[in-house]
């Protein structure tokens, strides 16, 4: 549910400081996004501890994780724009180098070896896979499904959450596996998706920038990047590359060997197409 929705719902119980808040978060949203609970609340004249009030009473355990929403919220326009305006003196290639460097290091202490272990069980033991994402999470979804089957592993990528979808998951069982990817947004298909493999018995695995996560057995929450600012798929690729590396370490040589088998078969269509070979 959207900021202003929630407002409007929890309306009869907010006080005049609260409202005073919410003014100032509904007429610049890219404010509460981005600023600590202190400089929002000064804005607003108002108390700094109605920010933490205002936070629980919309249903938010914190103002931090309300200020996460506010994040999500913001259109792209925003999220550039800050980009740009926090270079300061550098060029813009430093900025965004500093930011993926920024937000690749605070990664281990997201995802634990544990985390990595588990979805890297799942994938190894799954008859089939099934990868999906929308928006740029299916990009992704995409490319890794892609390089799991290079590794050996009967796997398809699913970019949107319709009909393709439905044909890929019409004979899901409880011997495969729905690898779901959500940024940014809600993804009411992919969760879909999560659900309907749960009910078939099938394993889950969710790869996502969203916390709280929707429902799955192995969930890896990372965060992409600074609140407010443009995020990439340079976290959430990371992790795809590790699991793909864990499973060529675990799998006793089914990824080394189809791997091999890929090089053999891709020289083999480029022998066939070289002068002097054609029959």
């Amino acid at each position: 549910m959207r900021f202003e929705d929630l407002v409007a719902e929890k309306n009869d119980t907010l006080t005049p400081s609260d409202i005073k808040l919410v003014n100032v978060l509904l007429t610049d949203p890219t404010i509460g996004s981005f600023m600590p609970a202190q400089t929002v609340a000064a804005r607003a004249g108002v108390h700094p501890s109605t920010a933490s009030r205002l936070a629980r009473k919309l249903g938010f355990e914190t103002y931090r994780a309300m200020r996460e929403a506010l994040e999500f919220e913001q259109d792209a326009s925003a999220r550039v724009r800050k980009r740009i305006e926090s270079a300061g003196g550098r060029s813009l290639l430093e900025s965004v180098v500093a930011g993926e460097m920024l937000a690749l290091s605070r990664l281990m202490a997201q995802v634990s070896q544990e985390q990595i272990a588990a979805a890297t069980h799942g994938l190894r033991r799954a008859a089939r896979i099934i990868v999906i994402g929308e928006s740029h999470a299916g990009s992704l979804a995409q490319l890794f499904a892609r390089r799991l089957k290079r590794s050996g592993y009967l796997a398809s990528g699913l970019a949107h959450a319709d009909w393709e979808a439905a044909d890929e998951l019409i004979s899901l069982t409880r011997k495969d596996l729905v690898f779901g990817m959500i940024f940014r947004h809600e993804s009411p298909g992919v969760e879909r998706a999560l659900a309907l493999a749960a009910e078939r018995g099938a394993g889950t695995v969710l790869l996502t920038d969203r916390s709280p996560a929707p429902p799955a057995q192995v969930s890896i929450i990372a965060r992409r990047g600074e609140p407010g600012e443009f995020h990439s798929l340079t976290v959430p690729m990371a992790i795809c590359n590790t699991l793909v590396l864990e499973l060529s370490r675990v799998d006793r040589g089914r990824s080394m060997a189809a791997l091999a088998q890929l090089e053999d078969i891709r020289l083999s269509f480029e022998n066939a197409g070289a002068p002097g070979k054609r029959a």
